[in-house]
């Protein structure tokens, strides 16, 4: 079943008086955006943003993808995009999405819906996977691979945005990148990012381990970040497509759910029929 291809969108402006929705489309939910964009944070002095991307539930059935930029007077724009978290599914990658169209900072009033193209992403490739590895940073990609695989939260301090989320979402799982949220800057943690990079560390209030740069590090190497590896460095195709269309972990639990279902109705109909 083909998904609902459409895809709102709005531009929203921050600055001292507040957040307000500038543009959009038929029926947006604005005082979602605006909630969102005020949960985004408060910007610390003399930190700027030069360009964040980021990801996060948009009610019950969406999915917002947002990007954010630095405006005049000290003003932030939030361009969101808004999608059903079935055509998300499909898609799976929120950069991929935002770099698609082109923000228009300067509209106001009534926008037009968009429509994602009857196609799904390229195939990543082995390719643009060694580039990865070999120009970032290989401990730290790899260690919140694992991380984020194993059900943790990667948090980096920084003070500008980082390429360093957009790297690791290439590396990780197809389905897991549907599952988890991320930002490439953010001024606060109240979006529970999963992987975020910020001028300032979260609290624990997720219920997900949060782990930090050194314990990223020290994180303990398992078998989708091993495997991951060898894949690539051995030029082993078949095994990274493998990898990377392998079940989440929330898939296995989900499965293993059905199994047992499945057995107690089984045991019970010969129980009823023997």
């Amino acid at each position: 079943m083909t998904p609902d291809l459409r895809i709102q969108q709005a531009v929203a402006v921050t600055n001292v008086r507040g957040v307000r929705v500038v543009a959009q489309t038929d029926d947006f939910d604005a005082p979602e955006a605006e909630r969102i964009a005020v949960l985004f944070g408060t910007r610390p002095d003399g930190v700027a943003c030069s360009l964040a991307d980021f990801a996060c539930p948009f009610g019950n059935r969406h999915v917002a993808v947002v990007r954010v930029e630095d405006r005049p007077a000290g003003a932030l724009g939030f361009r969101f995009l808004v999608l059903s978290r079935e055509l998300y599914k499909h898609l799976g990658d929120p950069f991929a999405i935002n770099d698609r169209y082109s923000p228009d900072w300067n509209a106001t009033g009534r926008l037009a819906d968009l429509a994602w193209p009857m196609a799904v992403l390229p195939e990543r490739t082995l390719e643009q996977l060694d580039v990865i590895l070999k120009t970032g940073d290989t401990q730290l990609l790899l260690g919140s691979v694992q991380a984020l695989v194993d059900g943790n939260r990667v948090l980096l301090k920084r003070d500008t945005p980082a390429q360093f989320v957009r790297d690791l979402w290439q590396l990780l799982p197809d389905r897991t990148r549907c599952e988890l949220w991320p930002a490439t800057f953010a001024f606060s943690d109240e979006l529970g990012f999963h992987a975020a990079v910020g001028p300032t560390l979260p609290t624990s209030r997720h219920g997900v381990q949060e782990l930090v740069e050194e314990a990223i590090r020290d994180y303990p190497q398992s078998s989708y970040e091993l495997s991951l590896q060898v894949a690539i460095e051995s030029g082993d195709r078949v095994g990274l497509r493998k990898l990377l269309a392998r079940r989440s972990a929330d898939d296995t639990i989900r499965l293993g759910l059905y199994i047992l279902a499945f057995a107690l109705i089984a045991a019970a109909v010969l129980k009823f029929v023997f």
